[in-house]
C-alpha cells in the first residue's frame, strides 16, 4: 500500500519547519509570504487534503470552511441526473468535506440574471464547469465574477477564461488512443468526431492526428468530423449518432480499416449498432476505442467497450484544492498567478480491442485467425 503523504513530508519538500506547515494549514497570520507560498506549492503539487479532527462541541458550524458554489453551467437538468456532473461532484465534495465547507450546486435551471450573479458573489469561492465560447456574454460575466471572488474552472480548458482551470489533457488523450492501437499492430485507423462544436472532441481529434502523423500513418480521408443525424426517438432521451454510412465508407476504403476511435463512449454506441447491422464482428473485424470510460455505457455493450479514462472525480478534487488555496491567499491579500492543470487519460482495456500481427506475406493474424 502506498504510504500516505504527511505533514512531515510537506515540511521536508518545502524546506520549512513542521510548525510552519501547521500554521499554513491553520491559516495563521504570522508566516513569511515566501515560506507560505513554498508550502502551498508542495501541498497543491501532491494533492494533500488535511484530515481535520471534528470539534468536540456539538454546536459545530457546518460552514466553518466557508461556502463554496459549484456551477454546472452546461447542465440543463438536475446535476444528479448527469454522470459527468455526479462524478465531478464526488471529488469536489470529498475535499469540501475535509475542509468542512458548505457546498451548494447550481445548473442552468437556476440562472436568474443579475440577481443570480450577485448571489454567487456572496460565496467564498466558486467552481465552474461551462462550455462558453470566447464571445459569449456568460463568459464575460464569469470573468468579471473572478475579479470579485476566487474562481476555478474544471473539466474544460478555455484560453479566454481569466481564472485557473483543471481538466483532462484531451489532446494527449487522443494521442494515447492512436498509440495504443498502433502498439497493437493496427496501421489503418479511423477517427470519428460526431460533434465538431465540442472543444473537447476537437482536441482529442488533434491529438490523434498528430500521433498518426508522427507514425507516418495519417490518412485524412479516414478522419470524419461532422454532425451526424440521430435515430428518431419517442422520448427526449439522448440517442446515439447514425454511423451506418460512415461505416460503409470505411468498408469501401482501398485499405482494410482495422480500428476506429470515436470521440466519446456515447458515439461508440452508434458505431456498435452500425456494425451489428452489417454483421461486422467486434473486435475480430474491427477494434473500437472510445473516450471517458463511462461505465454504464462501456459495460452495457457487447463486447464491453475499451475507453480512455477521464478522471472526473480527480479533476473535481484538484479543482477544489486549488480553490481553497486561492481562498486562503485572498484572505492574506496575496495574489496567485492563473494556472492550468492537466490530468492524463489512461486506457481501460476491455473486449473491443484486438492485437494484430503482420506475417511475412502481409496477411493479418487476429488471435490465430488469418484475415486477408
Amino acid at each position: 500500500m502506498e504510504k500516505p503523504f504527511t505533514v512531515r513530508d510537506i515540511a521536508e519538500k518545502a524546506g520549512v519547519s513542521l510548525g510552519t506547515v501547521s500554521r499554513v494549514l491553520n491559516n495563521a497570520a504570522n508566516i513569511d509570504p515566501k515560506l507560505r507560498e513554498q508550502t502551498l506549492a508542495v501541498i497543491r503539487a501532491n494533492h494533500y487534503v488535511p484530515l481535520r479532527r471534528p470539534r468536540r462541541s456539538s454546536r459545530r458550524n457546518p460552514a466553518e470552511g466557508g461556502r463554496i458554489g459549484v456551477l454546472f453551467y452546461d447542465t440543463r437538468n438536475g446535476w444528479k441526473d448527469s454522470y459527468f456532473a455526479r462524478s465531478y461532484a464526488a471529488g469536489i465534495e470529498a475535499v469540501c468535506g475535509a475542509y468542512r465547507a458548505e457546498t451548494q450546486f447550481f445548473t442552468l435551471e437556476d440562472l436568474g440574471g443579475d440577481a443570480f450573479f450577485r448571489r454567487l458573489a456572496r460565496f467564498d469561492g466558486l467552481l465552474i464547469k461551462h462550455n462558453f465560447g470566447p464571445n459569449d456574454p456568460g463568459c464575460e460575466r464569469l470573468n468579471a465574477l473572478a475579479e470579485v471572488i476566487p474562481v476555478v474552472g474544471f473539466g474544460t480548458n478555455y484560453p479566454h477564461c481569466r481564472y485557473s482551470q483543471v481538466f483532462l489533457d484531451n489532446r494527449s488523450a487522443g494521442a494515447i488512443a492512436a498509440r495504443e492501437l498502433i502498439g497493437r499492430g493496427h496501421r489503418v485507423i479511423a477517427f470519428i468526431n460526431h460533434n465538431p462544436e465540442s472543444e473537447m472532441f476537437r482536441s482529442r481529434g488533434e491529438g490523434f492526428r498528430e500521433a498518426m502523423m508522427q507514425a507516418g500513418l495519417w490518412r485524412p480521408e479516414l478522419f470524419i468530423s461532422r454532425k451526424f443525424a440521430t435515430v428518431a426517438a419517442p422520448s427526449p432521451d439522448p440517442v446515439p449518432p447514425l454511423l451506418d454510412k460512415t461505416l460503409e465508407r470505411f468498408l469501401s476504403y482501398p485499405e482494410r480499416v482495422t480500428a476506429v476511435v470515436v470521440a466519446n463512449d456515447w458515439g461508440c454506441v452508434g458505431l456498435y449498432r452500425a456494425c451489428i447491422g452489417r454483421g461486422i464482428r467486434i473486435p475480430q473485424d474491427l477494434s473500437i476505442l472510445g473516450f471517458d470510460n463511462q461505465i454504464s455505457i462501456c459495460a452495457s455493450l457487447h463486447p464491453p467497450l475499451s475507453s480512455i479514462h477521464n478522471p472526473l472525480d480527480e479533476i473535481g478534487k484538484m479543482a477544489a484544492i486549488e480553490l481553497f488555496s486561492r481562498i486562503d491567499a485572498a484572505k492574506r491579500e496575496l495574489t496567485l498567478p492563473i494556472s492550468n492543470r492537466m490530468l492524463s487519460g489512461t486506457l481501460v482495456e476491455r473486449g473491443s480491442l484486438c492485437t494484430l500481427n503482420l506475417t511475412a506475406d502481409h496477411h493479418l493474424i487476429i488471435k490465430g485467425e488469418t484475415i486477408l
